[in-house]
């Protein structure tokens, strides 16, 4: 069953140029005058109260610019499926109030009660006949085709890959778009494909002038080193090897020539630290001996007893016996350490091996700059294999993108099709030509005797939109009020599922409203 939205009662104060008036809405409402009347303000009147907006869904503020005034205010009564909802909205020093069945509301509550009721763009919609026209044709297309069952992603492959209008669905043969998608639409959503492929794109494309400018550079850098020399690599390599050992034997020549001059340093230091200290024991000895021993003791000044004495004696007996001990041993060791430094005879020094060394150098040179042009010239070959894969993903890319694009326009079409069939004197054209890249692109545009909606004349555009809102409602099943403005302008038939509003410009007359039932 259709859902029935139906005007009863509009009230505005200072609405435009309205001090204050009050519409009684019955199945057809005419409204009629001279311009500048408010024949559009009344008929702007309901959208402005849920929404805000004027007739063609833009902002819309409708206070006086000629004339001071306490509030704008607008009240409709309607009825939703027979039951009856009080909305109003009125504006008080700049601010926006709302109410619902005369209860205030914040502006929160109230959107999301009007939500309920209806969907802003689809009342508009039927509505306002011209109201459709005024959005992007993305907008209008998604409008159209929103209750329109999609085909599936099979019939759009079947239809990207048919030869011909008559070709069977069982002879028809996946073209390499639709093969393409129909693998990886096995993972993905159509959306997600497209986001996916096209960050890979960018990626690519970023990577592939990136590796361009490896290339160059690597390119120039081989051709700065110069032509590769022929050179024997293996008879350098095994003659640096020989002169590598020839070092290495000298290091180690040499490395005993310095162990031996050490060892015999060391030795010479002990031979002179004993002779120092044989020279001290003899001195100190020498000392000693000459020293008398005292016989009286040092603090009272009593002479020492006997006993005493010969202690004394004795103790300095030991000590010179100790001291020249000491000093025979030292002598000793001299003598030995004497014999091992005339043993341990210093070695000759080994040849030199600047000239190896300086010949180890040269090949290394040699071999090095074989090696660095070996490497820029793999470096190069990577860089190219890199430059050629990257444009190789991006192409692949580019090909998954353009499958993508030919699938969407290929779906719209089939769902277009479905709807053409709603229309009787309308037709919808799906693409544009554009000359400067010799392609067509999605389009969406409402023609009627194949003239594009913006070129229809007023009547034609009101039989366009009077068209228009009976194919949306065969899709939504929402039966609205509908308001025809400069409906002087239009000669056919008025065909409408709920309450018609209407708006004529007569010349010389005040603002008339007639209301009447029908059957």
């Amino acid at each position: 069953m259709p859902k029935v939205i139906k005007f009863k009662q509009l009230h505005l104060i200072s609405f435009t140029g309205h001090d204050e008036i009050t519409v009684d809405y019955g199945d057809i409402t005419k409204l009629s005058g001279k311009n500048g009347e408010g024949k559009s303000s009344i008929g702007t009147a309901p959208v402005w109260i849920k929404w805000g907006v004027d007739l063609s869904g833009a902002k819309f503020n409708p206070s006086p610019t000629d004339r001071p005034f306490e509030r704008v205010f607008g009240s409709i009564l309607l009825s939703f499926d027979g039951t009856d909802v009080l909305l109003a909205r009125e504006i008080v020093k700049g601010s926006n109030k709302f109410y619902i069945n005369e209860v205030p509301q914040k502006a929160t509550e109230f959107d999301a009660f009007v939500a309920t009721l209806f969907d802003k763009e689809q009342f508009l919609s039927l509505y306002n006949p011209g109201f459709f026209f005024t959005q992007h044709w993305q907008k209008q297309r998604e409008q159209v085709m929103k209750h329109v069952t999609p085909p599936s992603n099979k019939e759009v492959f079947q239809a990207m890959s048919r030869t011909s209008p008559d070709q069977k669905a069982a002879e028809i043969k996946l073209n390499p778009q639709a093969e393409r998608l129909e693998e990886e639409l096995k993972k993905l959503s159509i959306a997600d494909l497209e986001k996916k492929y096209a960050d890979l794109k960018n990626k690519n494309d970023k990577w592939h002038t990136q590796a361009q400018g490896s290339v160059k550079t690597l390119s120039e850098q081989l051709a700065a080193l110069g032509h590769a020399k022929e050179i024997d690599r293996e008879a350098l390599e095994a003659e640096i090897e020989q002169l590598d050992a020839k070092v290495r034997s000298f290091d180690v020549d040499n490395q005993l020539v310095m162990q031996r001059e050490f060892d015999r340093q060391q030795l010479h230091n002990k031979i002179e630290l004993l002779i120092k200290q044989i020279r001290d024991g003899k001195e100190e000895h020498t000392r000693l001996k000459e020293q008398e021993v005292k016989t009286h003791c040092h603090a009272c000044e009593q002479e020492l007893t006997e006993e005493a004495k010969t202690t004394l004696l004795s103790n300095k007996k030991v000590l010179l016996n100790v001291i020249a001990q000491r000093v025979n041993d030292q002598m000793k060791e001299r003598d030995g350490l004497k014999l091992k430094l005339e043993a341990l005879i210093p070695l000759d020094p080994p040849k030199p091996v600047a000239e190896t060394i300086a010949r180890i150098a040269e090949i290394n040179s040699v071999l090095q700059a074989e090696r660095t042009r070996a490497k820029a010239a793999l470096d190069l070959e990577k860089a190219k294999q890199s430059e050629a894969d990257f444009l190789k993903a991006k192409n692949d890319s580019i090909f998954v993108l353009d499958a993508i694009k030919a699938f969407k326009a290929k779906e719209a079409e089939l769902q277009v099709s479905k709807v053409q069939a709603l229309f009787t004197t309308l037709s919808v054209r799906l693409f544009d030509y554009v000359k400067s890249s010799d392609t067509y692109t999605p389009a969406f545009v409402i023609q009627m005797n194949g003239k594009d909606y913006p070129a229809l004349s007023v009547g034609e555009k009101i039989s366009a939109g009077l068209e228009l809102s009976e194919v949306l409602y065969k899709q939504s099943e929402l039966i609205v009020p509908t308001f025809v403005d400069g409906i002087g302008e239009y000669t056919g038939k008025v065909a409408v599922y709920g309450q018609l509003i209407t708006g004529r410009a007569v010349p010389d007359q005040l603002l008339k409203i007639e209301s009447e039932d029908v059957q």
